[in-house]
């Protein structure tokens, strides 16, 4: 059977890329065949596996363009086939009919509920865990569900990369079971003292449960931290990014090396952290490194930033069910002090299931906007009203919120609005929005 599922992946992998599709029905069809089919390829003796909560795709694009530019033969799920079909999928199609690796490593992102059927079977060489956040409340549950289901996949075989800055993380080696490499990003000029965000994810010592102290915070819960009750605190990182220029949208890595950034949200600074504490584990040079990433994201046409009419637009890419996301463009906006248009919307919350969980949007720190230059905040979409309540509640004055169908509805009124305009959008509305201010014909 093992032959007969792999031909069968490959053919239908063909037959439907012709009209668009294939991440994820031909590796269904090859488990189908034979139930046990992952475990019979002849896997590459080198596996970099990305999970977390958001993070996966963005890291694991790096890691593979700076490994393909460096030489090696690299198996990649781009399409996004994250879960057991798309891995599936992924390593047959990277395979000989008799199920042999044609590549030396493989990069995967890895769906995090589904790390512990995956990884026991394949072995991964090297494990990122991006973050852990309140995600998908219905399918997710919270933060420390989450942490178990990972947690469930690791052996102590595995080389962990783990952000030092975020405290949930550092929970996997309390007992030093892995080998860890850290990464962190040093105090910035956005940086700050005081909590201001309510919904932290994870505030208590891992440890020992005592309040965690913040020397600074970069964001929620991440910053660096010790605990007031026993010696846990924010290990030492092996690879930093020591300096933030967000008016040129650059890092600089371990004070030397530079990056330039097409997207200066906190999150892409992390992810780009990750790849390249992954990279420099696999002795490929910094500068080369730096170089590639560079080449990658000049290509890499975003609609991020532009101008209209002599107007800052931004355009925030948010995950919709995911707090964390929306509040990190809160985060963004308030580094402008200028009068500024807020757009906020999505086509629909999830399409993983049918009914509409909206308890994440009162995670979501919108009393922020009180303290800004607002001309109006425009929300479109089918859960617009529920936005728009959540805006009341936050006491945000009703005279500024304009409500509309879509955003071709709202078309006039963001264009006739004031100040820089920041869309604060789920991935579903970013086409629709850059069409509407032009970008996209």
């Amino acid at each position: 059977m093992k032959f007969i599922s792999i031909i069968s992946c490959k053919l239908s992998t063909f037959f439907l890329s012709l009209v668009g599709r294939g991440s994820s029905l031909p590796g269904t069809i090859a488990n189908i065949l034979d139930k046990n089919i992952l475990k019979k390829l002849e896997l590459p003796k080198r596996i970099i596996v990305v999970t977390g909560s958001s993070g996966k795709g963005s890291t694991t694009k790096i890691i593979a363009h700076v490994l393909r530019e460096s030489g090696f033969k690299v198996c990649h799920n781009e399409k996004g086939g994250n879960q057991k079909p798309g891995i599936i999928t992924t390593l047959i199609n990277a395979s000989t009919l008799s199920g042999k690796a044609k590549s030396e490593i493989a990069v995967l992102e890895i769906d995090e509920r589904s790390i512990k059927y995956i990884l026991p079977i394949i072995h991964p060489t090297d494990v990122v865990i991006t973050n852990i956040t309140r995600d998908q409340p219905p399918r997710q549950k919270h933060i420390n569900f989450i942490f178990e289901e990972i947690n469930k996949g690791l052996d102590k075989n595995m080389h962990l990369y783990l952000n030092a800055n975020d405290p949930i993380l550092t929970k996997f080696n309390l007992d030093d079971k892995f080998n860890v490499t850290y990464y962190s990003l040093d105090k910035t000029n956005n940086s700050y003292k005081d909590n201001i965000f309510n919904s932290l994810n994870y505030p208590r010592c891992p440890k020992c449960n005592g309040v965690l102290e913040y020397k600074f915070y970069h964001f929620e819960d991440l910053g660096e931290y010790k605990c007031t009750l026993c010696d846990y605190k924010m290990p030492k990182s092996k690879y930093k990014i020591t300096n933030f220029d967000d008016l040129h949208k650059t890092i600089t890595l371990d004070k030397k090396y530079k990056i330039n950034l097409n997207n200066d949200m906190l999150y892409n600074l992390f992810n780009t952290l990750a790849a390249y504490s992954v990279l420099r584990e696999y002795d490929i040079d910094s500068s080369f490194i730096c170089n590639s990433i560079n080449t990658l994201n000049k290509n890499n046409k975003v609609f991020t930033k532009y101008k209209y009419h002599n107007r800052e637009v931004f355009v925030l890419n948010n995950k919709c069910e995911n707090a964390t996301t929306y509040n990190q463009s809160m985060l963004y906006t308030l580094k402008d002090n200028n009068m500024k248009t807020i757009v906020i919307g999505w086509k629909e919350i999830s399409r993983r299931y049918l009914w509409d969980d909206l308890s994440w949007l009162y995670d979501i720190e919108f009393e922020l906007f009180n303290k800004q230059n607002i001309d109006r905040i425009i929300v479109a979409g089918p859960q617009r009203y529920d936005i728009a309540v959540r805006l009341k509640y936050a006491g945000i004055d009703e005279n500024k919120v304009k409500i509309y169908k879509d955003l071709y509805e709202a078309s006039d009124e963001i264009k006739d609005s004031n100040g820089n305009l920041y869309a604060i959008l789920n991935f579903d509305y970013v086409d629709d929005f850059n069409t509407v201010m032009g970008c996209l014909k």
